[in-house]
C-alpha cells in the first residue's frame, strides 16, 4: 500500500511489475507520485559539474 502525495489517498498497485523504477500513478486522481526529490538530483549534477570544471581547470 502507498499513500498518494496529492490526494492523500491510500492505494495498491495491482501489478507492480509492469511500473517504473522512478514512482507510479495514482489511479484515484491520476497523479505521478515519485520516491526521489527533484532538488536533490539537481543538487548532485551541479555538485558533479562543478568538480569537474574544477578539475578541468587543475585546481
Amino acid at each position: 500500500m502507498k499513500q498518494c502525495k496529492a490526494c492523500l489517498e491510500m492505494y495498491d498497485l495491482p501489478n507492480p511489475s509492469k511500473y517504473g523504477f522512478f514512482g507510479d500513478h495514482c489511479p484515484k486522481c491520476g497523479t505521478f507520485n515519485s520516491d526521489f526529490n527533484k532538488n536533490s538530483i539537481i543538487s548532485f549534477i551541479i555538485f558533479i559539474a562543478i568538480i569537474a570544471a574544477l578539475y578541468l581547470i587543475g585546481i
